[in-house]
């Protein structure tokens, strides 16, 4: 049985960039994923053409305990490694609204197109078996040399695996339809790595029972969002304005999905319907002085929502009768209207999970501290992107940080044999 120089669980985008770059460097890479074939998760991303990046990276653009290495990872992989890694695969592109890059082609074309050049690089394909059966890293007897070195073993379906190194790229439990879990995570903490609990994110969010813009399912229109913890309110979206999306158990669409990312238990959802237009000054035109405070508000904004956000003794009311409490209630409703979301649809209908293995236990190669030439990458780590391609683009990044380091680490060892024959793939057409 052969000993690997690296195995790569999770053929998401994390681990397929990783295990590329790792084998043209010269190691020998298993790469294991519990589908038969790899990307699954990745071949539905951005409605099926995938977001793959996005013009504007900052560490303001993810969820994460520790901004400052998510910002140097982002330095080291701006956007344009991206494009050139989508060009490389001849992988068409445009840029979006929000500096969003979307493949012109299915995004299952890159799982595709990354698969073939680790087979070309002579990647061993592990497919349709979960890893399981994880023994504790072990120290055994090395090929051609007299000292010992550490290797990981586990099964990948019923096939023994065995690994210099090992990386994780298995995701989150977020999409679990997909086959997603967070087996790998509670692996992670089981050898001693801090793990924040998976919570959705880039998720709809739930409104109670009875609340008062019950009933407006299907209407869309463009908002600005804040979040209230505790009394401060702030923008969870460094974007401003996306449109937001009413569904009959409460709110999606770009605006909700990016908010449930900072969202808590508890926080007020507090929405400006008239971002770029403020109500006062709509009151103080002349033109609109005759007109009902209803009809106002039904002249750039939906009907329905103008008639549920209008308080009742006001919206049969001219608006040159309206004094200045008034005036203030009114625009209250309209760029202040506050309520308490009741949850998300959870991890089933989330894009993306928060949380995963802290950066407190990792190097700054994403390795492990506690566990050495154990390394972690993509969505498995407590980092997730708002929407917009960034998930993808950290997914990408980690996995290429970490390939970089594995061909350092291997680099930096004498007498490593690797003489392997890879299992070829072919993806299907």
């Amino acid at each position: 049985m052969p000993i690997y120089d690296v195995a790569i669980i999770g053929a998401g985008p994390a681990g397929l960039l990783c295990a590329r770059n790792a084998a043209r460097r010269g190691l020998s890479v298993a790469l294991v994923d519990s589908h038969d074939r790899p990307g699954v998760k990745l071949s539905v991303a951005g409605g099926g053409r995938g977001n793959f990046t996005n013009r504007t990276l900052t560490e303001r653009h993810y969820v994460t305990g520790d901004p400052a290495l998510v910002r140097a990872v982002l330095r080291a992989f701006p956007c344009e490694k991206v494009l050139d890694l989508l060009r490389e695969l001849r992988l068409p592109f445009e840029e979006r609204d929000f500096g969003q890059i979307f493949g012109l082609r299915p995004a299952s074309f890159m799982a595709d197109r990354l698969a073939m050049q680790c087979d070309d690089a002579r990647v061993d394909f592990y497919l349709g078996g979960a890893a399981h059966s994880f023994t504790p890293p072990s120290v055994s007897p090395a090929f051609g040399r007299a000292d010992n070195e550490r290797t990981f073993s586990f099964l990948a379906g019923r096939e023994r695996v065995t690994a210099r190194a090992l990386v994780i790229a298995a995701g989150s439990p977020a999409c679990p339809a997909l086959g997603s879990s967070d087996a790998m995570a509670k692996l992670a903490a089981a050898w001693g790595h801090d793990v924040v609990p998976f919570r959705p994110a880039l998720a709809p969010l739930v409104m109670p029972d009875g609340w008062p813009l019950a009933g407006l399912e299907g209407i869309s229109l463009n908002v600005r969002l804040e979040l209230r913890r505790n009394g401060e309110s702030f923008r969870p979206d460094p974007e401003g304005i996306r449109p937001l999306l009413f569904t009959h158990r409460g709110v999606s669409g770009p605006a909700a999905l990016v908010a449930s990312c900072l969202w808590k238990q508890g926080d007020e959802l507090l929405i400006d319907f008239l971002p770029e237009l403020p109500v006062p000054e709509l009151l103080d035109e002349k033109d609109h002085g005759k007109l009902l405070a209803r009809n106002l508000l039904a002249r750039h904004m939906p009907a329905r929502l103008a008639d549920a956000l209008c308080p009742e003794d006001l919206a049969r009311r001219k608006c040159a009768e309206l004094g200045k409490k008034d005036r203030l209630r009114l625009a209250q409703a309209v760029h202040r209207f506050s309520c308490r979301p009741a949850g998300t649809e959870g991890l089933k209908r989330a894009e993306v999970a928060a949380g995963g293995v802290t950066f407190s236990s990792l190097s700054r190669k994403l390795e492990s501290r506690l566990v050495p030439d154990l390394y972690f990458c993509g969505e498995i780590l407590d980092v997730a992107g708002l929407l917009g391609g960034y998930n993808i683009h950290w997914a990408l990044a980690s996995g290429a940080l970490v390939a970089s380091a594995l061909a350092k680490r291997a680099a930096e060892k004498t007498d490593v044999a690797s003489d392997f024959r890879g299992r070829r793939f072919v993806p299907k057409d």
